[in-house]
């Protein structure tokens, strides 16, 4: 083997892609919108988020939300500053 041959052999492989880089919707990036399809996507997105049009015994995702165990509710609630403390937590 040559000086030449042993030169090529110790090169660095390529990195490996996943076929998609050169795509203009390549993980990580955004698609272009128009603001048209933008509001009707926020639209969209706010009918099937509101509460009236959820199904019948549905899961709830409340991990983003803080709920206080002393008034029985999470502090995002309407009432939340109005409410009195009905529980006690401090057996917890």
């Amino acid at each position: 083997m040559s000086d030449e041959d042993a030169h090529e052999s110790e090169q660095e492989p390529e990195p490996e892609s996943d076929g998609d880089s050169g795509s203009p919707e390549a993980v990580g990036t955004m698609p272009e919108v128009s603001e048209g399809e933008q509001e009707q996507i926020e639209s969209e997105r706010e009918e099937r988020l509101d509460p009236d049009n959820r199904p019948d015994e549905v899961e709830v995702d409340n991990t983003e939300r803080d709920f206080d165990s002393e008034a029985g509710m999470f502090t995002d609630n309407e009432d939340y500053e109005e409410s009195e403390k009905k529980f006690d937590d401090s057996e917890f």
